[in-house]
């Protein structure tokens, strides 16, 4: 396997940061783009397990953290909380849309033999939202397989949306953090300017690819009535719902990924399958 980190930088200076891999012994057939969902990023626990073993079947695949994850020396971490506290889904589909045009635009190294006028996306949780509202308009986009995807952006009740706008801080939880990270402003705002951008059940109209859903039973974060909404509104022909028993939003596994759970090992084998049919 040969593995490539590389940045891709927006105009005004922000970079995304990506990991291409490419299997070693033969060209690659097809690319996958792996995502992240909120507070994740590329070294994020399951991606690069996620990543490896889709290479190994074939695939070469692009991983990437958002320009404002609040990741930087430490890859393993957020560290910048000041970025992240910038960070808002305006700012995550100006990377969206950086990376899908470095794609189709060839300029990615090692792509020269990848057929690139279809490819593949796989994202967890809002990641995999972002893939549904991308493939809905990128034909090139062929399948997506979404994991613990989520079917509205809008998850604040009213009570938190008030205080957000009162005092323009919103605290985010997040498990085994070594610092308070918190959202500003721009985030809030993001949230109502993009909300027809953001509408992953209208956008499922337009999908007319290959969907895999995949959902743990157990999940808390994002529940599975979630995914059933999201497969009810998907294309009947070309989707398909996968309820992975005894798992939660992250398939039992934590991170740093110690070692993959069978929850985990169950969605990857899904997902490279299904790819393997559908690209």
């Amino acid at each position: 396997m040969i593995t490539k980190d590389l940045n891709l930088n927006h105009f005004d200076g922000l970079s995304v940061r990506c990991t291409l891999r490419l299997p070693a012994q033969k060209p690659p057939q097809r690319l996958v783009i792996v995502a992240p969902g909120f507070l994740g990023f590329k070294d994020w626990g399951f991606f690069p397990f996620l990543s490896e073993r889709l290479c190994q079947a074939g695939f070469a695949t692009l991983s990437f953290s958002h320009a404002l994850s609040g990741v930087r020396d430490n890859p393993l971490e957020i560290t910048d909380t000041p970025a992240f506290s910038q960070n808002s889904t305006s700012q995550e589909l100006k990377d969206w849309e950086l990376v899908l045009d470095s794609v189709l635009l060839g300029r990615l190294p090692g792509l020269e033999t990848i057929r690139l006028s279809g490819f593949g996306i796989v994202g967890h949780s809002r990641g995999g939202s972002y893939g549904i509202l991308m493939a809905s308009s990128v034909p090139q986009i062929q399948s997506v397989a979404a994991w613990g995807a989520i079917q509205t952006f809008q998850r604040y009740d009213w009570k938190t949306l008030q205080q957000w706008e009162t005092t323009g801080v919103l605290e985010v939880t997040q498990a085994n953090a070594s610092r308070r990270l918190y959202l500003g402003p721009k985030a809030l705002a993001a949230l109502e300017r993009n909300r027809d951008r953001l509408d992953v059940l209208r956008a499922l109209r337009n999908v007319n690819v290959p969907l895999l859903i995949v959902h743990g039973r157990e999940d808390r974060r994002v529940r599975v009535e979630e995914a059933q909404a999201l497969f009810r509104r998907a294309n009947p022909h070309l989707s398909r719902l996968h309820i992975i028993e005894g798992a939660g939003h992250t398939f039992r596994t934590r991170h740093p990924l110690d070692k993959p759970s069978p929850q985990l090992l169950e969605a990857v084998s899904e997902t490279v399958r299904w790819f393997q049919r559908t690209l």
